[in-house]
């Protein structure tokens, strides 16, 4: 295995409006965890844009990811 093979994404969190959401990510290859954040472009579209976080970390386990995305983004303090 290498350190560019996709990510799976183990678990889909959406806000309640359907306009956010957060992926956490597992990398098989590389041994750990990771979260990405993303915003529905439009009202009308389907398409996902992912906010970039110049701060991205890695984890150990998926709830060390979901415990990161809870405390960093805004919306998941709700």
């Amino acid at each position: 295995m290498t350190d560019t093979e996709t990510p799976k994404i183990v678990s889909s969190l959406e806000d309640d409006t359907g306009e956010r959401m957060v992926d956490i990510l597992h990398h098989a290859d590389a041994g750990h965890f990771t979260y990405v954040e993303y915003h529905r472009t439009s009202d009308e579209s389907d398409e996902w844009r992912q906010v970039e976080d110049d701060n991205a970390k890695t984890y150990k386990t998926k709830f060390a990811a979901y415990t990161a995305a809870t405390r960093n983004v805004e919306w998941m303090m709700d």
